[in-house]
C-alpha cells in the first residue's frame, strides 16, 4: 500500500511540473512563437504578427471571456501590447476561430465592417463575453 502511493504521489509531482513548466516557461515571455506552437495554431500566431493580422485582429472583438483577463480585443489572444507572446490562443477555439474567419473573409475581400458584423452575428449568443473593442471607424451597428 505505502508502494502505491508513493508511486501515485511522484505521478502527481510529474504532472504538477509539466504543467507549471508550460505555463510558466521562460520560453513563453519572448517575441517568438515557441517551439511546442505548431500547426494551424502556429499559423495563426504568424499571421496575428503581420502588420495585417495586428490591424484586423485589434478592430475584432473577442467573445470566450478573455474579457476578464484584461483583453481588449482578438489581437491580444495572440500577443499582448508590448509585442510578447500571449499563450492563450494555443488552447482557445473561440479565439482560434475568431482568427481563422477574420484572415478568411479578409482574403475573400471583406472589409473590416462585415468581418465584425459577422463575427459579432455568430457570436451573438456570447454578447455577455465580447471584449471591449470599439466599433472600427465608419462602422455601424
Amino acid at each position: 500500500m505505502e508502494k502505491s502511493r508513493i508511486i501515485g504521489l511522484a505521478i502527481i509531482v510529474l504532472f504538477i511540473g509539466a504543467i507549471v513548466y508550460f505555463f510558466w516557461s521562460s520560453e513563453t515571455a519572448k517575441t517568438e512563437i515557441p517551439s511546442y506552437v505548431t500547426g494551424e495554431k502556429r499559423a495563426m500566431y504568424e499571421w496575428a504578427k503581420t502588420p495585417e493580422g495586428i490591424a484586423l485582429l485589434d478592430q475584432v472583438p473577442c467573445y470566450c471571456g478573455c474579457k476578464y483577463e484584461g483583453h481588449h480585443n482578438a489581437e491580444d489572444c495572440f500577443w499582448r501590447d508590448n509585442g510578447n507572446f500571449d499563450k492563450h490562443g494555443i488552447s482557445c477555439s473561440t479565439c482560434l476561430d475568431i482568427a481563422k474567419k477574420t484572415k478568411a473573409m479578409n482574403e475573400e475581400g471583406k472589409n473590416i465592417c462585415e468581418i465584425v458584423k459577422a463575427i459579432d452575428e455568430f457570436y451573438k449568443p456570447n454578447a455577455n463575453l465580447r471584449t471591449d473593442t470599439p466599433l472600427p471607424e465608419g462602422c455601424t451597428e
